[in-house]
């Protein structure tokens, strides 16, 4: 994985919580393209988690309420097909909790960067998710946290509040037809008439 792709001397500029709520992003993109015959219980944790960070973040503080949440998502204990998800899940994490402590330990906003990086580059090697996706996914993402949290004013430190969030597009899963190059794909009943 080369850093160019994601562009990590823009990303790093972000404000930290920015940083983890892309990271977090990524890795619910990466538990969304999971083959379809993954057993829910996994995905459904780590996307608990995700929910849990995006929480974090736009409060700009690692939340009590969520510690549990985040922290069990880290622990799932993965299989084949859910090891890059899960691994990204635990660098998210980590990116969560070095975010709040950057505000007292100065090598913590390092590790948060570092950390975000690391999630993001586990999320793309998901399967079900190719490079191009990354890409598109990751610079969509990048653009519009940019310029909400610019439009925001949300400093290096600061939590990303209703005024980031409320710009952001939603993540759906992937419709089953968009997973027709994959094994795991039901075909599609209607032939791709949609």
């Amino acid at each position: 994985m080369g850093s160019a792709l994601f562009e990590l001397d823009t990303i790093k500029n972000l404000p930290l919580w920015a940083q983890v709520l892309m990271a977090s992003r990524m890795v619910r993109r990466a538990v969304l393209w999971l083959p379809m015959d993954v057993p829910e219980s996994g995905p459904r944790i780590l996307i608990a988690g995700c929910d849990g960070m995006d929480r974090c973040a736009k409060a700009g503080q690692n939340l009590g309420s969520e510690k549990e949440v985040i922290a069990r998502a880290k622990r799932f204990q993965p299989s084949t097909v859910t090891h890059a998800a899960a691994v990204a899940m635990g660098w998210a994490a980590d990116a969560t909790l070095a975010a709040e402590a950057s505000l007292d330990f100065g090598a913590a906003e390092t590790a948060c960067v570092n950390s975000a990086h690391q999630a993001m580059a586990h999320a793309m090697e998901s399967p079900g998710l190719t490079p191009l996706q990354v890409r598109t996914y990751m610079a969509g993402d990048l653009d519009l946290l940019r310029f909400a949290c610019g439009e925001a004013k949300v400093g290096r430190y600061d939590g990303l509040g209703e005024a980031v969030f409320g710009r952001l597009l939603p993540i759906y899963p992937p419709e089953p037809r968009d997973r027709a190059t994959q094994s795991f794909a039901e075909p599609d009943p209607t032939g791709g008439a949609r």
